[in-house]
């Protein structure tokens, strides 16, 4: 190749890196994914635990209901939940973040109810996210 299409190559994966298309190239920013998923979790599956049914509406989604279990003796609100679509291999088809409605309460329990656009064969639901309600707060 010539200096030129050198140039040329390279000018356009400068700005393909500086657009953020990484994904171009296979594997890039994966493992950061799959590593910040699984230290969040961890942190998630020390404090919560979740029970869950998904049946399919026969519209094109599926309703996912179930309970959040709070270990903390203090309770959760803005519980967001990390919805992951399974194939029949457990390989991940795609990732849903859905609020809960109703706070955590300490040692307690709270149900969700949400819908995701999709009729899944499996899924996987954890905690993805949440503020910690110290005591004497509303």
């Amino acid at each position: 190749m010539n200096r030129k299409g050198l140039l040329v190559t390279g000018v356009a994966l400068a700005v393909m890196l500086g657009m953020g298309l990484t994904a171009v190239v296979p594997g890039v920013g994966v493992e950061t994914a799959r590593a910040q998923d699984q230290a969040q979790g961890t942190l998630a599956n020390q404090f919560f635990r979740v029970d869950f049914t998904a049946e399919p509406d026969g519209h094109g989604t599926t309703r996912i209901t179930g309970y959040v279990y709070n270990t903390d003796g203090r309770a959760a609100d803005q519980v967001r939940l990390r919805i992951t679509e399974l194939d029949a291999s457990g390989i991940t088809l795609a990732n849903y973040v859905e609020p809960m409605l109703e706070t955590v309460p300490a040692l307690g329990r709270a149900y969700f109810d949400v819908k995701v656009p999709d009729e899944g064969l499996s899924y996987r639901v954890a905690v993805d996210s949440w503020n910690t309600v110290e005591e004497g707060s509303k």
